[in-house]
């Protein structure tokens, strides 16, 4: 009986990968979707023997099928809240309570990855259709060639190298918005930065500034002055329109000035201050 057993769950398992186990029309609601796991949910978990090997198969096919749809969702409507449960458990860590049943029958067919995990095959499939169906390395020159480095008289901080790096990047992978909002960011961290270097603020007895403790007006003016302080404050007010949801869907010009400027407006700040 047991070794009966063991064959029928290496049989429905070993089926995930010869594409017997069909995985769930794309045309079906994602809501549905999320439902039909539930179910397989509560039937690995409660279901006896028999159902248990014939349900293990479906259940890794459509866990991994949800997974799929999951990755190109930014958001989801489900009403039912059991069934956005199953969604938020099988997109983060937390995993499913009959994930554990799962993974136990998926080593005995000498399994050695994770059952949830792509694989090799799959990752290449969705890579086909998420990824380089809309991007390719052509984009992605094209866009870093269209940003320049900043440029100063003597090395940047880590933390400000970082950032301009991840404008560049988001601006090179189409994300406007982000590269508009983190040109801010960098002002700022460049601002902290010319703080430190220049000891603008008085030390405390820890020897640590707490940056936290002045306002961005505090801030702007210890380090500006004159047309560069308005420049400045101009450039800042005009990012802050994406932070504060005033202002959506940048266009990539805009993304690229707003860059621009901000790299001026750097090196203007960090030439002032002697650095």
């Amino acid at each position: 009986m047991i070794w009966e057993f063991e064959q029928s769950i290496r049989r429905n398992l070993a089926d995930c990968h010869t594409g017997t186990v069909p995985l769930p029309s794309s045309e079906m609601s994602l809501q549905h979707d999320a439902m039909r796991l539930a179910e397989l949910v509560r039937a690995v978990v409660e279901g006896n023997v028999e159902e248990l090997a014939a349900s293990a198969g479906a259940y890794i096919a459509r866990r991994k099928h949800l997974q799929a749809r999951l990755l190109d969702e930014s958001a989801a409507s489900v009403a039912d809240a059991d069934v956005a449960q199953v969604l938020r458990k099988i997109s983060t860590g937390d995993g499913l309570p009959s994930d554990k049943v799962i993974e136990r029958l998926w080593a005995q067919i000498g399994e050695s990855n994770e059952f949830h995990e792509f694989d090799e095959q799959e990752i290449e499939q969705l890579g086909s259709k998420l990824f380089y169906s809309w991007f390719s390395h052509h984009e992605y020159i094209t866009g870093l060639a269209e940003l320049r480095p900043l440029i100063l008289r003597a090395p940047i901080s880590e933390s400000v190298s970082r950032l301009v790096r991840q404008v560049k990047d988001c601006y090179a992978f189409q994300q406007y918005d982000a590269a508009y909002v983190l040109c801010r960011i960098v002002i700022e961290a460049s601002i902290r930065d010319i703080c430190v270097r220049r000891q603008l603020f008085p030390d405390r007895e820890d020897n640590v500034i707490l940056f936290a403790k002045f306002n961005w007006g505090e801030l702007r003016d210890k380090v500006s002055w004159g047309p560069v302080r308005e420049r400045l404050q101009n450039l800042f007010s005009d990012l802050c329109t994406v932070i504060h949801g005033r202002k959506t869907a940048i266009a990539r010009d805009e993304a690229r000035k707003a860059f621009e400027e901000t790299l001026q407006v750097i090196e203007l700040l960090y030439a002032e201050h002697g650095l």
